[in-house]
């Protein structure tokens, strides 16, 4: 199809590249559609996970469902990924990819450690982990959140896959992510303790696990502090269990059931297989 051709098809759009946003490449995305391209397939993560950071520490937690399409692949799939005794990643997108990002993740942060003889700082790891992505351009599904504490205190990274970052108080990533938001927006407060913080992870991932189909079967929390780090889980909510099966036995009189008729066969045995003679 000529540009020309291309021009007439697509409607006129008057794209304002001031504000937040820009819109301008949308006329693009059109006009290559129009030329035969196909447009980019949108996938879900299949994930809920969740991060809040309270007065002096940070708890991060994750379901534990990973999907193939609309199958389960695997009921106790590990989310929550240790990158240094107190900095943690929780990751969403395809679970091949995520282990070997945050396995590299952890060896260069270790190695860093034994380089310079101190604890490694969070906004090392996020730094690492977004020019690793953003070299990729989106190709390695990896969705981190990655939380810690350090020398200058808890912080909360988001980090996509193409590296994209921003710092949060709280946030949550994932197809479950619209549920367990809302639960986040409205419990969160600054200052809180860390029973109310582990609390409120807790009650987001399982609105998460309850409204996705794609997140379930069990959860897992870690408590990041300044002198320890505490791991939880797997937890199982109530509405993830498997009911009790009800096994009756069937147990009858002779001749409780009636007898309505009778019919006999009669046959003669032609060629046996037996070969014990």
């Amino acid at each position: 199809m000529a540009t020309t051709d291309v021009k007439n098809t697509v409607p006129h759009m008057d794209m304002d590249r001031g504000g937040a946003f820009d819109f301008s490449n949308c006329i693009r995305n059109q006009a290559m559609c129009k030329m035969g391209a196909k447009a980019p397939k949108l996938t879900s993560t299949g994930t809920t996970i969740v991060a809040v950071a309270y007065k002096g520490g940070l708890v991060m937690g994750a379901d534990s469902r990973a999907t193939a399409g609309n199958i389960i692949a695997d009921k106790h799939c590990e989310k929550v990924h240790k990158l240094t005794e107190s900095i943690y990643a929780c990751g969403a997108g395809t679970a091949a990819d995520l282990d070997q990002v945050t396995k590299m993740l952890s060896g260069n942060l270790r190695l860093l450690e034994l380089n310079t003889g101190r604890k490694a700082r969070v906004i090392t790891a996020l730094r690492q982990a977004k020019q690793h992505l953003f070299n990729y351009q989106g190709y390695i599904g990896a969705y981190l959140l990655i939380g810690g504490v350090d020398p200058t205190g808890p912080h909360l990274y988001m980090c996509s896959a193409n590296g994209t970052t921003m710092a949060f108080p709280f946030t949550a990533q994932g197809s479950g992510s619209y549920a367990a938001i809302t639960i986040l927006e409205r419990d969160f407060k600054t200052d809180m303790t860390k029973e109310e913080a582990e609390q409120l992870v807790q009650r987001a991932l399982e609105a998460g696990m309850h409204g996705d189909n794609a997140s379930g079967n069990s959860l897992n929390l870690v408590v990041i502090e300044p002198n320890e780090t505490v791991f939880k889980g797997p937890i199982v909510p109530s509405f993830c269990k498997r009911p009790e099966p009800n096994d009756l036995t069937y147990k009858f009189q002779t001749g409780a059931t009636k007898v309505l008729k009778h019919k006999t066969y009669k046959y003669d045995v032609i060629e046996s297989m037996d070969i014990s003679h």
